[in-house]
């Protein structure tokens, strides 16, 4: 197994439903730099937007010994540990990739395990700030905004709060793994051997394998830059503890 990862441990039917599983994934990135308080936080807002045990934390081998004491305040919680950090794409499309196989209509909810505030508070990002652009054509009600472009180090004109700092990303699982499929297909054809392996006592030394050859892709620079009708939602105020904006991919 994967950490221990039991996605469907529960036995749930994924056919006999009417209104599509949530599944929530914190991403918690390379480092420990970022914080077991970043993660905890992260968690909290995971487990009220799915039940627990459909929420997924994503961690690196590096930044698993510094995350193990939260880790164990949400035992629901089912843990994927990564032999390797090699960028955001993988950390999102492997356990895209384990619930899509068995539930292609889930609704995945991707949060970043970082602690956010109304506005980004650098100018700098390695994973890159949004540029929102004018309200997206046929869905003005709801309040999106085209994604004008990403930004990783703010150009002269351009100050932090012209900026968002995605927290969050929501899309169907069958949409995410169509467009990895298209758009960073190296990825997601390193990540195969895994998908039906993940409760197998095997899988963790085929993740090391695999780990060994993963590409490594970052979410904005080598995914979502390439992908059409990506709109962002700006978060209120009222609103900050989810995050400061959650990306859409058409469905």
């Amino acid at each position: 197994m994967i950490a221990d990862v039991r996605l469907f441990r529960h036995g749930a039917s994924v056919g006999s439903r009417v209104a599509p599983h949530v599944w929530a994934f914190v991403l918690a990135g390379s480092a420990p730099r970022r914080g077991p308080a970043a993660l905890k936080r992260a968690l909290e807002r995971a487990t009220r937007l799915a039940p627990a045990n459909r929420v997924v934390a994503i961690v690196s081998r590096d930044s698993a010994r510094a995350c193990a004491e939260v880790l164990a305040e949400t035992p629901d919680v089912a843990t994927i540990m990564q032999p390797a950090y090699r960028g955001s794409a993988a950390e999102l499309f492997l356990p895209v990739l384990l619930v899509a196989r068995r539930d292609p209509d889930a609704v995945i909810l991707a949060l970043r395990a970082v602690l956010v505030g109304a506005r980004p508070r650098t100018t700098r990002a390695p994973d890159g700030l949004v540029e929102p652009g004018s309200p997206l054509e046929g869905y003005e009600e709801l309040s999106l905004l085209a994604v004008r472009r990403f930004v990783y180090e703010t150009p002269r004109g351009l100050c932090a709060r012209d900026l968002l700092a995605p927290a969050a990303l929501a899309a169907r699982a069958r949409a995410l793994v169509a467009l990895g499929r298209r758009y960073i297909p190296e990825v997601l054809e390193t990540l195969e051997p895994l998908e039906g392996v993940a409760d197998a006592l095997e899988a963790t030394l085929l993740c090391e394998a695999v780990y060994e050859c993963m590409p490594y892709a970052s979410l904005s620079r080598e995914f979502l830059e390439r992908v059409p009708d990506l709109a962002v939602l700006p978060v209120p105020d009222a609103l900050l503890d989810v995050g400061d904006a959650v990306a859409h991919l058409a469905s």
